[in-house]
């Protein structure tokens, strides 16, 4: 048994880039030995083991093959003749593409070194489009090594392209796009994970992103320096889009992030029409947006909007104290039934909400 270090860590390591995961190859082993040793096999038919004490994830070196649509039809061939340069050569980029031993030495067959100083992000081999959630990926590196100005290889281009014209993608499990779609929200420079989907023509995966993409990206832009706003970054590239909530159902977005969108459009909505609509549509609006029993969404999309240039400050102070009086409304309850303590309650904030109407 040979144990090697691989991918991201040896990556992120050359790149000065902080990292907490490692990946493990094994070489020259079988599923019985890994076994006896301890692991625990991760899936009922994945050639990967949780280490006994570390948890961290060791994979037998093996070759693929595909045998049908989407990223989970191959087969795996773990035999003990498998090689590393075998086992590396099916991963996706070459800067991923490096192995290191226990004793330091350094295995790299596909010039992932020379790539990492050219600043290069390179397909290992043709067997990378049998895989089509590798197009998100290489879209996400571009998104999180931007800083270090890499850029994808005409040929790689060119793969995406080809990968973006078929129909593999079509089979992809929605969980694995937003996987990929939540990692580069969360990095800085997440703009360029969509300019990239674009540039291979794969924008048209997220319903409905097309048809806003122009203006939602250069506000994107504006937060383009901050990390770990997922929720934010999602409602923004999506803000004003008509088809969200098909993309969402879609690639299954988490309840959280979703609502935080619909709530940033809403208010966004609901600002630039706030003229034109009845105090009871407004009032309407917050009751969708929930405003009376969580306000967080709410307040913290206003902020948003206003860090986007989308709402004057003197527009947040009024809808600030619109809210806030709104909140403070008490009723006398003794007497009521409860039909009549909720529709007390709602003419209350309705009429409060009248006197505001002019001012906002």
């Amino acid at each position: 048994m040979k144990v090697f270090l691989v991918g991201g860590a040896i990556r992120d390591n050359l790149l000065g880039i902080p990292f907490s995961e490692k990946d493990w190859v094994v070489v020259n082993s079988s599923h019985k030995e890994m076994i006896e040793k301890g692991f625990k096999q991760v899936g009922k038919n994945f050639p990967v083991y949780l280490h006994p004490k570390t948890k961290e994830e060791y994979a037998l070196a093996r070759k693929e093959t595909k045998t049908g649509k989407g990223h989970k039809s191959f087969s795996f061939d773990t035999k003990s003749k498998i090689s590393l340069q075998d086992d590396l050569k099916r991963r996706d980029i070459t800067i991923n593409a490096i192995a290191k031993d226990e004793s330091g030495n350094i295995f790299d067959p596909y010039g992932g070194i020379k790539d990492l100083k050219d600043r290069k992000i390179r397909i290992v081999s043709e067997a990378f489009s049998e895989d089509p959630l590798r197009l998100f990926r290489v879209a996400r590196f571009k998104s999180k090594l931007a800083d270090f100005n890499f850029s994808i290889t005409r040929d790689t281009l060119e793969v995406l392209k080809s990968m973006s014209s078929g129909d593999e993608i079509s089979f992809l499990s929605g969980e694995r796009i937003w996987d990929e779609t939540q990692k580069a929200l969360s990095y800085k420079n997440s703009s360029k994970y969509f300019t990239t989907l674009k540039k291979v023509n794969a924008l048209k995966y997220f319903e409905g992103l097309e048809k806003v993409y122009s203006r939602n990206l250069k506000l994107l832009k504006r937060i383009d320096n901050k990390k770990n706003m997922i929720q934010e970054k999602w409602a923004i590239i999506n803000l004003a889009s008509n088809e969200a909530d098909v993309i969402e159902e879609k690639i299954r977005v988490p309840n959280k992030v979703s609502n935080f969108r619909k709530t940033l459009n809403g208010i966004f909505q609901l600002n630039k029409e706030k003229k034109k609509i009845s105090a009871k549509n407004i009032l309407t609006n917050l009751n969708k947006m929930n405003y009376f029993r969580d306000e967080s969404n709410l307040l913290n999309s206003l902020k948003l909007l206003q860090n986007l240039e989308l709402i004057s400050s003197e527009e947040i102070k009024k809808w600030n104290s619109l809210l806030n009086n709104l909140k403070k409304i008490k009723i006398k309850t003794t007497n009521l039934s409860s039909k009549e303590i909720k529709e007390k309650i709602y003419q209350e904030r309705l009429e409060m909400i009248k006197g505001y109407k002019n001012d906002l």
